[in-house]
């Protein structure tokens, strides 16, 4: 496990290894500035030289990869886990400004198009932004850490009508299912014979709906196989859930999503060599012989066709959580008040070493006993007391990283402790 470096102005150096970083420590010319990945910063002045780093980035809508080589070594391997609540929490905080403007402002006039943001041209959705935003984090911190001389980055690219339609090919393209039709309703009433599906007419009802089956808030889609058409009787039967309907959630939900993220990774002004599928996969396959893993692949867009590399055994795995705890308050009257901040010195997401094993604080409780779990919310202890043999080993920020040691094919978690450079404590 190599040591990042970087000198008195915070330009990054090429690594080095623990025991150099060791002697480094012990003498007073470095100090630690970060747990993990473990790094060091120089307290005298420095040549500056560095070697060409090569870093590569396998984009995606749920997890990202990214590696970066130099002299055919890897030197950082990663995997970011994107949010996917943004949806859900904006829902919630609409349903709760609802309910407060309505005991607040009861008598308030209602307005409903005087937001200039969901008009402003080449707006994104916010679950989008997050996500692109988590691509270009995780380019700055990489160049934070190594001398990066140039990047690859693959961009997918999906057939949409094809992940919908397996047999689609030439003209299919331009004959799709909405052919002749002003839009998806008036498709979706033609298909179901401008009856509703529920009752099939027998309620007499003339006004017909055209129904989510699986609701938007649940990643449904606009797709005519997610609509139904319902008369208004049966349609406020449903949303009183007098009745219930299943289906599936959309399949080319996260192929959407590349799309918008490669477009506007395009955009941003990236100098960056563009990489393909294919290539990735002849590389990692035929030349590095490697498993099909999000870091693998990266490591993979890093190298050349016919380049060969020295693998590091571990990865960091990254989680992007929300900047803090908004949710004050709990119960149908807001009457218990949320504890937010500090208890005993610690907050939710803090990083701790305890008797009980390694892992991020989930839950607090007034008597000293929490809960703490691994990067992926997996119970590690419920009751766990932080007023005896407890250390934070990190604050909380709106990354949680967590190094693992690959040892043949299950991961051992380890984590290196700060200001000696130890061994990594297994979990």
């Amino acid at each position: 496990m190599l040591v990042f470096v970087i000198n008195q102005n915070k330009k990054p150096l090429m690594p080095c290894k623990p025991s150099k970083a060791r002697k480094l420590l012990q003498a007073g010319k470095a100090k630690v500035v970060r747990n993990t990945p473990f790094t060091i910063k120089l307290l005298f002045g420095s040549s500056g030289y560095t070697q060409p780093v090569t870093a590569g980035m396998d984009t995606g809508s749920k997890v990202v990869g990214c590696a970066a080589i130099a002299n055919g070594k890897v030197l950082y391997q990663s995997e970011i886990y994107l949010r996917e609540n943004i949806s859900k929490k904006m829902q919630q905080r609409k349903m709760y400004r609802r309910t407060r403007r309505g005991r607040k402002t009861r008598y308030r006039p209602s307005r409903f198009a005087n937001r200039g943001n969901s008009r402003r041209e080449g707006r994104l959705a916010s679950s989008i932004k997050s996500k692109l935003e988590s691509h270009f984090r995780e380019k700055r911190f990489v160049e934070s850490l190594l001398p990066v001389t140039g990047w690859k980055v693959e961009l997918a690219s999906f057939d949409i009508h094809k992940i919908t339609n397996p047999e689609v090919s030439g003209v299919g393209y331009q004959e799709g299912d909405l052919k002749g039709f002003y839009n998806v309703k008036a498709y979706v009433l033609d298909r179901d014979g401008y009856t509703c599906q529920h009752c099939m007419g027998k309620s007499k009802d003339s006004r017909l709906h055209c129904h989510h089956i699986v609701f938007r808030s649940q990643k449904g889609s606009d797709a005519p196989e997610n609509l139904i058409t319902l008369c208004e009787t049966c349609h406020k039967a449903l949303h009183n859930e007098e009745f219930k309907l299943s289906g599936n959630k959309s399949k080319t939900k996260h192929a959407t999503e590349i799309g918008i993220l490669k477009s506007q990774i395009r955009k941003s002004g990236w100098n960056f060599a563009e990489t393909f599928g294919y290539e990735t996969k002849y590389r990692r396959e035929q030349v590095l012989k490697l498993l099909k893993t999000h870091y693998f692949d990266a490591v993979a867009i890093c190298c050349r066709d016919d380049q060969k590399v020295e693998v590091e055994d571990s990865v960091f795995l990254k989680r992007n959580v929300p900047v803090g705890d908004y949710q004050q308050r709990r119960g149908k009257r807001s009457e218990k008040k949320i504890p937010t901040g500090k208890l005993f010195g610690l907050r939710k997401f803090d990083l701790v070493n305890t008797e009980k094993g390694i892992g991020f604080i989930r839950g607090k409780r007034s008597s000293g006993y929490f809960s703490i779990s691994d990067i992926f919310g997996n119970k590690i202890s419920d009751s766990v007391n932080v007023k005896k043999k407890c250390r934070r080993l990190s604050a909380r920020s709106t990354t949680l990283v967590q190094m693992v040691q690959m040892t043949h094919s299950s991961p051992t978690c380890h984590f290196r402790q700060a200001g000696n450079v130890e061994e990594g404590v297994s979990c």
